[in-house]
């Protein structure tokens, strides 16, 4: 009996195998099995001597036990009891018929761990009283019935309960494939529209839409059908309560009222509307699957990151390019002056108005020398804001690094000869790069003359080129003041006072040369390259690889 009765995990096959076990335990006519809980009581199956198996399923209130003696007193005392037939005037209605005609009762009550989890009843419709002979085998079957019928229902549960994890898991796995496919997008517009696309394929809807919520209204950010983006739309209690408290809200047609006055044929053509928190449409009358709906929501969660990522990215590229529109509108006033400045020092120190004593031509020199420096440094800032803004787009040519070292000496020369400096190079002539030539030169311009304008001593500068591992790093070395850590600096009134400003204006024209490699996948890094002095790394990568500096 244990082997047969326990021999399988399945709650319906034991429940038959305990009934057919029943009749032919005490030759019974009629066996019914039922399930108990706290609350209630499920009738559900009863087993014919003739092998007929009906499935009922019925519940009811246990309150049905207070008009059945019988079944009252095995559930109390845990222990099988027979008599007469039950009260049928008592019974449910739809059994009433059905227990008129038995003449004799035993109720089993099935016990696990000292509680009743269900009861067996056993029915005989001729004049032969269940007696004590039965007891013991009904008692037996009432003990391994109760531990098999639990073992089902606990491997019932958990079957349910693992279809509920790989259901979890499958709509997990959904979400973060429609994540990453929305994420595969940086464009606010289109992470909009890749999000809406996917949500109306994860719930099988005819239209979305996504909206920011202001107060009790939401503005409409993107749609499907692209209608009615920017406008404002009033949210309804019930839907508002939702969306607040992280729950959907499904609506019918006839439930959803509110449209602004003109956008009504926006959502006539829908008869079901959801809110999870993205607001789905469909065209026919039909209720959204709850687990398609937990995928959304899911969905929606990671779509609400990616969403306020792809703000962040407009945000900073708005910011970007108004920095680079403020740079060219502010350098291109002030090379306008510095051209007149200019020009009206060379007419002066040409003699254009009048003899210039030599104090005077001394101080105009210096003047027009500054000047100049100044239109260097707004041409460098248009560059940079060029660059920026992607207007300016660095070109690609191969050549030796040898002589674009060159060059640069010859163009630093006169400057390093007015303070009495040194230039000096050390470059293999083997070394080529594939780089924007002229950007390059121009960095190379900017570091020299940064290590022979910030120093306190006449200065010596060294250029070094060396090939690491896949790029060519040009080294510009000086014995100078060094460069500044980037933040803020005390400015105290004493003999150290322009060394501080010369490091600081140093660090700032290191970060305007810095611009120009980061657009090109070069850098500028320092070097020190030996106890007495300070360098700068230009990195710039070979031939062999197609990247521009």
């Amino acid at each position: 009996m244990a082997l047969d009765v326990a021999g399988s995990l399945e709650p319906r096959e034991v429940i038959a195998r305990i009934l057919e076990r029943g009749i032919h335990a005490v030759q019974a006519d009629r066996a019914t099995l039922s399930s108990l809980s706290d609350d209630h009581v499920v009738v559900e199956a009863t087993h014919g001597r003739g092998g007929q198996l009906t499935w009922v399923g019925q519940r009811y209130s246990l309150d049905y036990f207070a008009g059945q003696p019988l079944v009252k007193q095995a559930i109390e005392t845990m222990q099988p009891t027979f008599g007469g037939g039950l009260a049928s005037e008592r019974a449910a209605p739809e059994f009433r018929e059905a227990i008129q005609d038995v003449r004799h009762v035993a109720v089993i009550p099935l016990v696990h761990r000292g509680k009743a989890i269900g009861m067996l009843v056993l029915s005989r419709y001729e004049d032969r009283q269940f007696s004590n002979d039965d007891l013991a085998p009904l008692t037996l079957l009432g003990a391994i019935s109760g531990l098999a019928l639990r073992n089902a229902r606990l491997y019932e549960e958990g079957e349910a309960a693992r279809q509920r994890a790989d259901e979890t898991a499958a709509r997990l796995r959904a979400a973060v494939e429609a994540a990453e496919d929305v994420a595969s997008q940086v464009q606010l517009d289109q992470v909009l529209g890749r999000l809406l696309e996917r949500a109306v394929a994860s719930v099988r809807a005819d239209g979305a839409s996504v909206a920011r919520l202001e107060g009790t209204d939401m503005v409409l950010e993107s749609t499907t059908s692209g209608a009615a983006v920017g406008t404002r739309w009033p949210i309804a209690p019930k839907v508002l309560a939702g969306v607040k408290n992280g729950k959907s809200v499904e609506l019918t047609a006839a439930e959803y009222t509110g449209a602004p006055e003109g956008l009504e044929s926006v959502v006539q053509p829908f008869r079901r509307f959801l809110v999870a928190p993205l607001a789905m449409g469909r065209r026919r009358d039909e209720p959204f699957d709850p687990a398609a709906v937990q995928s959304l929501k899911q969905l929606s969660t990671l779509g609400a990151l990616l969403l306020r990522n792809a703000r962040l990215i407009a945000q900073a590229q708005e910011a970007e390019r108004a920095k680079s529109e403020f740079m060219s509108i502010a350098v291109h006033e002030l090379r306008a002056p510095l051209t007149v400045t200019g020009g009206y020092l060379a007419m002066a120190l040409d003699g254009g108005f009048g003899e210039l004593s030599e104090p005077l031509k001394g101080v105009l020199l210096t003047a027009q020398r500054k000047t100049e420096e100044a239109k260097a440094l707004a041409d460098e800032l248009l560059t940079v804001a060029r660059l920026e803004g992607r207007a300016l787009k660095p070109s690609a040519d191969r050549f030796p690094v040898t002589d674009l070292v060159q060059e640069a000496l010859v163009r630093g020369r006169p400057r390093a000869e007015l303070v009495k400096g040194t230039l000096k190079a050390d470059i293999a002539d083997d070394i080529e790069v594939h780089a924007d030539r002229a950007l390059v030169g121009k960095i190379l311009d900017n570091l020299i003359n940064n290590a022979l304008v910030y120093s306190e001593h006449p200065p010596k500068v060294r250029l070094m080129a060396r090939r690491d591992g896949d790029q060519v790093a040009i080294t510009v070395v000086d014995d100078g003041i060094g460069i500044s850590a980037p933040g803020p600096h005390l400015r105290p009134v004493c003999p150290g006072h322009r060394s501080a400003r010369a490091r600081e204006a140093r660090h700032r024209s290191r970060a305007l040369s810095q611009s120009r490699p980061r657009r090109a996948d070069g850098r500028i890094a320092p070097a020190r390259v030996e106890p007495s002095g300070e360098g700068l790394d230009v990195r710039a990568p070979p031939p062999g690889r197609r990247v521009m500096v």
